[in-house]
């Protein structure tokens, strides 16, 4: 049987932000995340580990920082290291300050690789920027996964990153994993494109329900049709909760006409070996 992880879920859901009321989300997920409560939907669907992500935004571009430190994560991870493990979500802006935060959140609390929501900071993911926190992430040799596509619904965010700007830290830092988050929507075809032309760059189906997928993001999955080269090796699937559940996302996804092997691949397979996380056999 194959092994199913959950790539990406929000520890601490910053729900003073105007997507959750455009996207209908229960604000009541701002306490976060009850770790036996997802344990339990994990078992019932079979869902060996789940990412926890230690989100950081900011409430609109240039407005107040909301972050959850990777210290108030850091109990679960320890109380259950069979189940999860930690995205150190960060700041892009911070300088000096956001490289020590990286190194301390991978190499003293043991998180698995760093998270970045480009879009509430307004700088461009191929910004100079981003270049010292690309070569902090090579230095440590973990990924880096960054939402690309579209900004958040009603975020006072901006546009900055489109999938094909993923394509010159691809290029500068050949030995970095990049992973974009949330598919690309709706560049979905410049997202599977970038991954398709470096092999160190990958993709995070989540947040966008299996259901909404577009025949090409399918296909692409499956390594069906024109095109799709290593596709089957490159998505790993996730659910963005609270954006989804465990349950639906999953119904949805098996509705889906992906392969078996394939859809082995992009329920956790990919996750294991792209993570380097250390899951059973089953």
């Amino acid at each position: 049987m194959a092994r199913i992880i959950d790539i990406s879920t929000n520890f601490k859901p910053h729900t003073q932000l105007k997507l959750y009321d455009v996207l209908g989300i229960d604000r009541s997920t701002a306490k976060g995340i009850d770790p036996e409560a997802y344990i339990a939907e994990m078992d019932a669907n079979g869902v060996a580990m789940t990412g926890i992500i230690s989100n950081t935004v900011q409430n609109g571009v240039g407005g107040e920082l909301l972050m959850t430190h990777v210290d108030e994560v850091y109990p679960v991870l320890q109380k259950y290291p069979d189940r999860f493990f930690g995205w150190v979500g960060i700041n892009p802006l911070g300088g000096m300050e956001t490289l020590r935060y990286i190194e301390y959140a991978v190499k003293e609390l043991g998180f698995k690789g760093v998270h970045v929501y480009p879009h509430w900071f307004g700088v461009p993911i191929n910004h100079r920027t981003y270049w010292p926190i690309y070569a902090k992430c090579c230095e440590l040799d973990v990924p880096i996964t960054l939402q690309v596509g579209r900004q958040s619904p009603r975020s006072g965010g901006k546009l900055c990153a489109r999938p094909e700007w993923i394509e010159d830290a691809a290029f500068d830092f050949p030995e970095l994993t990049l992973i974009g988050l949330h598919i690309g929507v709706p560049y979905d075809f410049e997202m599977t494109s970038a991954a398709m032309c470096h092999e160190n760059v990958y993709i995070i189906a989540d947040a966008h329900p299996p259901s909404t997928w577009t025949q090409h993001f399918i296909d692409y999955c499956a390594g069906r049709g024109f095109a799709t080269m290593d596709g089957e090796k490159k998505v790993m699937w996730g659910t963005d909760w609270p954006v989804q559940t465990i349950t639906k996302s999953l119904a949805e996804l098996r509705e889906l006409d992906i392969p078996q092997p394939a859809l082995d691949n992009l329920m956790g397979e990919n996750a294991i070996r792209v993570l380097k996380l250390d899951v059973p056999a089953q």
